[in-house]
């Protein structure tokens, strides 16, 4: 429960403050598709929205069985305030699958126009996919490489800074807040983001680099009865992903490394756009210390995986950039948009034997944003898989779709 202190803290600390303070109107008004209440001095802003993506799958040429169908693959709700010019405060609540659990909540100090300290429950800023919103990500599943690799949303704190030219964040994190392990304790990173980008008005170019490294401690077991009592400790890293799809849940690729002590992983990132073309790709590398117990086999685990994507704006201009995300911004309203990734992740290390497979995949799309609140995409991807997968060396394609409505 320890970890469930700080968003308590930071979410009275904003409630006693907002009590505290004399009664002023409120004034509604929507901007840019969202609900927003604002006082007239504007030190009290207040905002809510949500979200529904509904999809649906077809799977061919499959040797394993995949099972076609159709989910509501994400329902959330979201909560904002700004409290006179220089505190923040976000709470974002999902139910995927039925099940609730915390997003983004955090309380977020404004510095200046150009930095902030946040500290609460959000995403560790590593790279471009990891840190994007599932609303705003060109596909309609992350890469089979971020998703292996990303740390995630987790509990901490950072600071963020960026200039005309720059952006870097720095956080502490402990672990996610929804996942309590009860004979465990709580595993500690650092992670950091620095991206460059010399110009990106007309023309946009953008480099990066992210590394986080993180300590593994053990999840302590014992056996007890009448002839003995003994205890094992034994920490473990997993790093798995789908096959560029939600509704068919199996992980094809999939690596376990036990006795682990820490991992570290970098990630290279650039992204390149000229009117209404635009490149953008991740390399990501992780090591995982371990104590292999035999003198055979080396005692770091290595794998890696890269993607590289391209989009045209068949309609809707030219590519534009946000420099306080670092990250290309949403099309405008009304725009269409084509496609095209490669992604490779490869979870074999033949040094200390962990073969946890190699996964191949290709991708279209077309999205259309028909306007601020509603979305849809058409993604089509073939997926290539070697021996060491779930169920050996198999390929199959798939059709998926997605209306979404957000606010």
């Amino acid at each position: 429960m320890k970890k469930h202190y700080l968003l308590t803290f930071c979410l009275l600390l904003v409630a006693g403050r907002l009590f505290s303070q004399d009664s002023n109107e409120l004034k509604l008004r929507v901007e840019k598709g969202s609900i927003q209440m604002a006082t007239d001095d504007s030190q009290f802003k207040f905002g809510m929205g949500g979200r529904v993506f509904m999809d649906a799958a077809g799977y061919f040429d499959d040797k394993t069985d995949l099972g076609s169908g159709s989910e509501i693959r994400d329902v959330r709700l979201l909560m904002t305030a700004s409290l006179w010019g220089k505190w923040d405060a976000k709470i974002n609540i999902g139910f995927d699958g039925g099940a609730v659990s915390l997003k983004d909540v955090f309380l977020q100090y404004n510095i200046n126009k150009n930095s902030f300290f946040r500290a609460g429950h959000f995403l560790e800023p590593f790279g471009i996919e990891q840190t994007e919103s599932s609303k705003t990500i060109k596909f309609m599943h992350v890469s089979s490489t971020v998703e292996a690799f990303r740390p995630g949303r987790n509990l901490g704190v950072s600071y963020d800074r960026w200039g005309n030219n720059y952006y870097w964040a720095l956080g502490l994190f402990g672990s996610d807040v929804n996942n309590t392990v009860s004979n465990q304790d709580e595993d500690f990173g650092m992670t950091s983001r620095l991206v460059v980008s010399p110009f990106h008005k007309e023309n946009i170019m953008h480099f990066g680099l992210s590394g986080t490294y993180r300590s593994v401690n053990p999840i302590t077991t014992s056996v007890e009865n009448r002839y003995y009592n003994t205890s094992t400790e034994k920490g473990s890293v997993r790093y798995r992903s789908r096959a560029a799809t939600h509704i068919e849940g199996r992980r094809f690729i999939d690596a376990t490394v036990d006795n682990a002590e820490s991992q570290f992983k970098y990630g290279i990132e650039m992204i390149a756009a000229t009117g209404p073309v635009s490149i953008q790709g991740e390399v990501i590398k992780a090591k995982v210390n371990y104590d292999s117990g035999s003198s055979y086999y080396s005692d770091e685990y290595m794998t890696n995986g890269l993607y590289v994507q391209m989009g045209f704006l068949l309609k809707g201009g030219s590519y534009k950039y946000n420099m306080k995300s670092a990250r290309l911004a949403k099309p405008s309203p009304g725009s269409i948009e084509l496609l095209a990734r490669y992604n490779e992740t490869d979870l074999n290390d033949d040094d200390t034997e962990i073969m946890g497979g190699k996964q191949k995949d290709i991708s279209l799309g077309c999205t259309w944003y028909v306007n601020h609140n509603v979305l849809m995409k058409l993604n089509f991807t073939n997926v290539d898989l070697d021996e060491n997968a779930l169920n050996g060396e198999e390929n199959f394609n798939m059709i998926q779709t997605r209306l979404q409505f957000s606010f």
